[in-house]
Formats: C-alpha cells, sequence, structure tokens
C-alpha cells in the first residue's frame, strides 16, 4: 500500500500500554486473552496498531541500524532490515489486525518466544478465535521475515 491506500481505521486500546487494534477484532482479542490467562497463560502485548509514520521510522531506523553494525550498503541494508521489520505499506500493524506478545517472564520478541507456555498456548488455540500464528518459524523461507 501507499500511505494514501492506508485505510481509516477506528482503533481501540485494548490494555494498560495503549496499544490499540481496530475496533472489529477488540471482542475476539479479549475472549483470547481471557481463556489464555484462565488457562494460566500470561500473555503481554509487545506492539499493535502501527501508523504510517511509525511503521517508517522502525524500518528506517532498522536500515541505520544494520548499515552500522553490519557495514552494507543502504540497498543492502534495506533488503537486510525488511526480513525483520516490514517496509511501509506491507506490515499487518498498519492495518490494526494483528499484535505480537511476549509473556510476564518472557519480555523478547526472539526465537526463544517459542519455547513459553503462552506461545505454545496460542500456537494451539488461535484459531478459535480467528487469528493464526502469521510466521510460523518453517516459512522464512515463503514470507520474507526471519521468524
Amino acid at each position: 500500500m501507499t500511505q494514501e491506500d492506508v485505510p481509516e481505521l477506528e482503533v481501540e486500546t485494548v490494555d494498560e500500554n495503549q496499544y490499540q487494534v481496530d475496533a472489529r477484532i477488540v471482542a475476539d482479542l479479549q475472549d483470547m486473552f481471557d481463556a489464555a490467562r484462565a488457562a494460566g497463560r500470561n500473555p503481554v502485548i509487545c506492539s499493535a496498531f502501527r501508523s504510517w509514520d511509525y511503521q517508517v521510522s522502525l524500518y528506517e531506523n532498522k536500515i541505520d541500524r544494520v548499515m552500522q553494525e553490519e557495514g552494507l550498503n543502504e540497498a543492502q541494508a534495506q533488503e537486510k532490515a525488511g526480513t525483520v521489520v516490514a517496509k511501509p505499506g506491507t506490515s499487518e500493524h498498519q492495518l490494526g489486525l494483528t499484535l505480537d506478545f511476549v509473556t510476564g517472564s518472557y519480555k523478547n520478541l526472539d526465537e526463544g518466544i517459542r519455547n513459553t507456555k503462552e506461545y505454545q498456548w496460542t500456537e494451539k488455540h488461535a484459531w478459535e478465535y480467528g487469528y493464526v500464528i502469521r510466521y510460523p518459524k518453517d516459512k522464512s523461507a515463503i514470507t520474507g521475515i526471519i521468524s
């Protein structure tokens, strides 16, 4: 999408950290988190809706870090950055329909999250609430996203 293509959204705040999602998914998200908590899990949102400008900022910051840390030129850094942070206009976060979570005890959004009970519960039950694990570990070659 271009910036002009991004739809106007009605977003709602869904937690104490002021994360927002598209209002249409709030009830199902709340039901899923309530069920997770009832099962003894503690999912904690760490990323949700992103405005165009925020997505641009995340992407450009990642490019800058990759250039500095790995000595890549801008084109190489853009390609590498795009495997971790979506290029503006390609992130589902900009539609307010997705979120990332960590746990009360595991705060890193990295490979280790897959070993948490929260992730494992979500992997098993997300579909019951209309959600999917968007970037499965074994699908990086297809999605282009390192997961």
